[in-house]
């Protein structure tokens, strides 16, 4: 795959505090289907001033991580952050009807289920995003060009694993493996030769290991 840029993959990182902040406010979204108020924040953190916790807010915000309506009357009348917004997060997740197992080989009897499959569980992790692969470069592992892979934000990586690196400032999906004095991004198409990162002389760092693939048929 063609390494792409990314702004959204760079943004600065957070103090322990913050991300905890940012943690809550997006898992009370997911929660309720709205943002908590400043008092809410304040009272789980232990935030007795409504000033402290809107620092947090504004540096979260000149970071990028969260949106908020500066002009929103009711937090002027109230000192609520119902202004609050985080993009990509809604409530309630995104689940789907489980009704079964289907045979790839041999048929099964058919047995109803009434459950549902969702999709933050199935992954098990929480700091996970989606990216729209371009390009033929993993092919030969089931990845597709048009396909969706869910990645774990980290900045680390064992030697083998598929991730999501960036290289001078440009983004590619490859199985990473990291030597003395170089790191190989390796494609899984044999008609595609890797990308050999000199260490001395360019800057590579991980972004997220692949946990998953969604397809569109």
């Amino acid at each position: 795959m063609t390494p792409v840029a990314s702004d959204d993959l760079t943004k600065p990182g957070l103090t322990d505090k913050q991300q905890k902040i940012f943690d809550f406010i997006r898992g009370y979204i997911q929660e309720t289907g709205y943002p908590p108020a400043i008092r809410d924040i304040g009272n789980a953190f232990g935030i007795q001033s409504p000033n402290g916790v809107m620092c947090h807010l504004r540096a979260l915000q000149k970071k990028g991580y969260i949106k908020r309506d500066e002009k929103n009357e009711e937090e002027k009348r109230g000192g609520r952050a119902r202004a609050i917004t985080i993009p990509g997060v809604t409530s309630g997740g995104f689940s789907l009807p489980l009704l079964g197992v289907v045979a790839a080989g041999k048929t099964l009897e058919a047995v109803e289920q009434n459950e549902r499959l969702e999709m933050k569980e199935l992954f098990a992790h929480d700091n996970l995003y989606v990216l729209k692969v371009r390009g033929t470069s993993m092919i030969e592992s089931q990845i597709a060009d048009g396909d969706y892979v869910i990645i774990k934000r980290q900045e680390t990586a064992d030697n083998g694993e598929k991730v999501v690196a960036m290289v001078d400032k440009a983004m590619t999906l490859k199985k990473f493996y990291r030597r003395k004095d170089h790191v190989r991004l390796e494609p899984c198409n044999s008609s595609m030769d890797p990308i050999i990162v000199d260490t001395a002389k360019e800057s590579v760092s991980v972004l997220g290991v692949l946990v998953g693939v969604i397809r569109k048929c």
